[in-house]
């Protein structure tokens, strides 16, 4: 089954498009990837990859052309040695037009179908920047699929925590609405099924402090109803909504904590619920060649490396990660100089859809001896067997989703045992 996974960000500047190209690009490593550039006010994946497009979004929406012959390979002399044969992407018109920039429903679910039949195993989607029609129908039903912040955007990462908090309002706005069959189930319970949209009303509305999350708004419902298929509806989609996030720019493990990691969990945890699944894929460090690669249109890991042989000084955020391994994995202390005998792993080259567990766990202890360009590519190694080790280990609800859902499809998702 395919895998569609999409990538978004509360708001722009936190590196998201850079992200995403260089995540499909890793798992290109392990299986057809295509990267579809949804981002259509910017044309950003097409301003980041230096190869000639010859078809993009226009050519589907306004030639009728399908979509998988909008598809564009890498030029050749971006990957010399093919490390990335299976990657691809569907670019953004090189412009913004207002009718793709803004899709209305009839050509935004014309999209929906023609990305559900890409001939791939992994599909990435680069969502544009906020939470708006565009993005959010894209999204997963059940998780979040990728959002990503940093440190050096707290306004960012507060919105991160609204595009969670906007997928579980719409899927209980969804399964409590007066169309449901929830509803046509328990229609007998008319006032309660008012109550509990007025109660749900309070719980969103940010200006209402009676209820302030949906743990208080559970307590309330508990004390007025008693058990009851609403509290038992409500709890099972809150407790398995997954969260899963990647730290862009992460420059030290105190202070990426402090200014992205515990805000955002705070966030989530005083203004939602405590009982979400959340899961930290990963970190990319902040990294001035990263800037230069896209400026200069070859993503960073399109670029040559050179391996090092000479004894390198232990970086000050690896040496801190490294501490906080020896002290959980029970590993020798760090010194301030790391001998290389031979050159470090380049990561990327091994990428095992065999063991994903395992090399993360191998990546994890290359990563903290290593520097430059070469410990960004194994960020994205360890990232991409995080997310594998997922994809593989559970059900296709919890992380990215099989196929995008229309209305139609998200009704009978929501509602698999009831008749329609």
């Amino acid at each position: 089954m395919p895998r569609i996974i999409t990538v978004s960000s509360g708001k722009g500047g936190v590196g998201k498009t850079t992200f995403a190209v260089n995540f499909a690009l890793t798992l290109s490593r392990v299986a057809p990837t295509i990267l579809v550039d949804l981002d259509t006010g910017t044309s950003s994946v097409r301003n980041t990859l230096d190869t000639p497009v010859s078809k993009d979004l226009y050519h589907f929406f306004r030639k009728g052309q399908l979509l998988t012959d909008c598809v564009t390979h890498l030029d050749p002399t971006l990957d010399p040695q093919g490390l990335f044969k299976d990657f691809s992407f569907i670019a953004a018109p090189m412009h913004s037009i207002e009718e793709i920039t803004n899709w209305n429903d009839s050509s935004r679910w014309k999209l929906v179908h023609a990305i559900n039949q890409l001939p791939a195993e992994f599909v990435v989607l680069d969502l544009r920047a906020g939470l708006d029609a565009n993005v959010i129908d894209f999204l997963p039903l059940s998780n979040s699929g990728i959002l990503v912040f940093t440190p050096h955007h707290p306004a960012a990462t507060l919105a991160a925590g609204d595009i969670v908090k906007s997928l579980l309002f719409r899927k209980l706005r969804f399964i409590f609405s007066t169309d449901s069959p929830f509803f046509r189930k328990h229609g007998a319970l008319a006032n309660q099924h008012r109550m509990v949209n007025e109660l749900l009303d309070q719980v969103e509305d940010v200006y209402e402090d009676n209820l302030p999350n949906l743990d208080a708004f559970l307590q309330d419902l508990l004390m007025s109803l008693g058990p009851s298929p609403y509290l038992e509806t409500i709890i099972n989609v809150v407790h398995s909504f997954g969260v899963y996030f990647v730290l862009n720019m992460f420059d030290g493990v105190e202070e990426s904590y402090d200014t992205a990691v515990r805000p955002f969990v705070d966030y989530l945890k005083n203004g939602l619920s405590a009982h979400l699944k959340l899961t930290n894929l990963g970190w990319v460090i902040k990294d001035d060649a990263i800037h230069s690669a896209n400026c200069n249109r070859r993503p960073i890991l399109l670029q040559p490396i050179e391996q090092k042989r000479t004894p390198l000084p232990l970086d000050p955020v690896m040496r801190e990660l490294a501490s906080l391994e020896s002290s959980v994995f029970g590993l020798p202390e760090p010194k301030d100089i790391t001998p290389l005998t031979k050159p470090t792993p380049d990561e990327l080259l091994n990428i095992s859809d065999r063991s994903p567990l395992d090399r993360q766990l191998e990546i994890l202890n290359t990563m903290f001896r290593t520097e430059g360009s070469l410990q960004v590519r194994n960020n994205f190694a360890y990232i991409t067997h995080r997310v594998l080790h997922i994809v593989r280990s559970l059900p296709a609800d919890s992380f990215g989703q099989n196929r995008l859902l229309t209305p139609l499809e998200i009704f009978h998702k929501v509602f698999p045992d009831l008749p329609s």
